[in-house]
């Protein structure tokens, strides 16, 4: 069970709530439309390594939601034409 009071995304990767619904970027903590591959496994290693941190203590079903929320964000960014219509999105919804 997950205690709703506990906010992995503001304790864990530093995400304010008003940076939400969160993006696959910010997720990993890299610059918005980072191209560089070898920065986006990086920031997804960093980031998985921090959640995996947590995973023995209180806050499991946390840190399993956040690792399949990172492994979601890493696969399409390294995927170029998975990242390619992500993008798209998201200067879609940066032009609105």
């Amino acid at each position: 069970m997950m205690d709703e009071s506990f906010d992995p995304y503001w304790q864990w990767l530093g995400i304010p709530p008003d940076e939400r619904p969160v993006d696959h970027y910010r997720l990993l903590g890299l610059a918005m439309f980072e191209s560089n591959p070898q920065r986006i496994e990086a920031g997804a290693d960093a980031r998985m390594n921090l959640v995996r941190s947590y995973q023995s203590g209180p806050r499991v079903a946390h840190t399993q939601k956040l690792l399949n929320e990172l492994s979601v964000a890493r696969l399409c960014l390294i995927n170029t034409q998975a990242k390619a219509s992500y993008d798209a999105v998201l200067r879609g919804r940066q032009a609105l």
